[in-house]
């Protein structure tokens, strides 16, 4: 069992579900509640949508560790599955058995939302999880852009997909759009953080199969420094929220962001410039995947 949670990334996939779920009815929802608008997505429409993003995360995940064989032997061989309790020919063909269920829900999706914008959606997801798979990810930045991106793109596609299958008023679209765009822009700056972080974490494995990393090509000190602008940049703009959840009384909200987010970004900040080992870049990945769930607690905070 514990195999299939670290080759699946188990905690992952709940978080993105968990995330789909908080924006549908914490955010969608009520909105559409306020203004009187129908849903137009129903459970149906909108558990496919979830069950084909989770299938096309889990196609990635696999798809890149059967890719990162070599590079898992140094960097983490006490999560390496493949050759030990799975063949290469049998993870493949999970990661293939994945992607095609993926594309028939995607296609299904489509066909009973009556619109193209869902399978173009996830398949353009599929595509990008693979080409990261193969080819992205030992590219100078690009592959953790497309992870970042992939991340932030999944609450936007979110958003896509539920517009397509919804009439809204200018109005509530401009709320949903607004609110959608900050926690997109929160997700894909701690997502690219998050990534470069792994990257110094792997920067052993990785020169194996000469992956152009930030931390291989500019140095573990450059990396630092960059990371720590894009932190920075981040604090920013969570006080321009905080800023705009004041004034719309979501004071609550604002506390929660201080807590939860702002502060523990500070002490990542700090650890980081400390950080030396493999150990400690490790746990500062971890850190940011709790940072980044307080993020989206953050909505649900925004509810009190």
């Amino acid at each position: 069992m514990r195999v299939i949670i670290n080759m699946l990334r188990v905690p992952n996939l709940l978080m993105i579900a968990l995330l789909f779920f908080i924006l549908r009815y914490l955010v969608f929802i009520p909105v559409y509640a306020a203004y009187s608008i129908k849903t137009g997505i129903t459970n149906l429409h909108f558990q496919l949508m979830v069950v084909a993003t989770i299938l096309i995360a889990s196609a990635g995940y696999i798809a890149n560790d059967y890719f990162d064989v070599e590079t898992d032997s140094i960097n983490k061989p006490q999560k390496q599955y493949i050759g030990k309790q799975f063949t290469s020919g049998r993870t493949l063909a999970m990661a293939l058995a994945f992607s095609i269920l993926a594309v028939i829900l995607a296609f299904w999706l489509s066909v009973v939302a009556q619109s193209k914008v869902p399978a173009g959606l996830l398949l353009l997801a599929l595509s990008v999880a693979w080409w990261y798979a193969i080819w992205l990810k030992k590219s100078l930045l690009w592959g953790n852009l497309a992870v970042a991106c992939m991340t932030s793109g999944t609450i936007v596609m979110a958003w896509l997909i539920e517009r397509q299958c919804s009439a809204v008023a200018d109005e509530p679209y401009r709320i949903i759009t607004g609110i959608v765009t900050a926690v997109s822009i929160f997700a894909l700056l701690l997502s690219l953080i998050r990534e470069i972080v792994k990257d110094m974490e792997d920067i052993e494995g990785d020169k194996l199969i000469n992956c152009r990393s930030l931390p291989i090509i500019k140095g573990i000190p450059f990396t630092k420094r960059f990371l720590l602008i894009c932190a920075a940049f981040t604090f920013v703009l969570l006080i321009v929220a905080q800023v705009y959840l004041f004034q719309f009384s979501r004071v609550i909200a604002a506390i929660w962001l201080l807590v939860f987010v702002e502060i523990p970004l500070i002490y990542f900040a700090l650890a980081l410039k400390k950080a030396i080992t493999r150990t400690d870049f490790h746990k500062l990945s971890t850190w940011l995947k709790w940072i980044m769930l307080g993020g989206f607690g953050a909505i649900a905070a925004g509810q009190l």
